[in-house]
């Protein structure tokens, strides 16, 4: 893809990795509240799979979650962070509430703080996971 404005490159880049937040974010929930619920979270995977939810990246991460494999980072929890960052201040001078964006980047500024910096970026499920027990 070929972007010839100045700067429209890096805002592509933010735009696309507020998807892949939000959608890691959803993921690492919606299989959090499957195992409350005593619903195996496996099923959940199942489910999308079948759906047009699907996509190559959320049937990379459903299973690195579940079997919390998640310390070689496809996408580095920091570099993550700091993403979410860049993403909501760019949103606020551009005068958005991106309301997703905002608790995602709290999110990861916790785990973040909690020491999951190194690991991959879905390793935030570690967090919904402890606060639910």
């Amino acid at each position: 893809m070929w972007l010839d404005e100045v700067g429209q490159p890096s805002s592509l880049k933010l735009a696309d990795n507020a998807w892949v937040l939000a959608t890691v974010e959803g993921i690492a929930e919606s299989l959090t509240l499957a195992d409350a619920l005593g619903v195996d979270p496996r099923l959940v995977i199942d489910v999308i799979d079948g759906s047009q939810l699907n996509s190559p990246y959320v049937q990379t991460k459903d299973p690195k979650m579940i079997d919390d494999d998640l310390d070689t980072p496809s996408f580095p929890l920091d570099a993550a962070a700091r993403d979410a960052g860049l993403i909501t201040d760019t949103a606020r001078a551009a005068g958005l509430h991106l309301g997703i964006a905002e608790v995602v980047r709290e999110r990861l500024r916790r785990a973040t703080d909690d020491g999951l910096g190194r690991a991959d970026v879905a390793a935030t499920y570690r967090m919904s996971r402890q606060a639910a027990s």
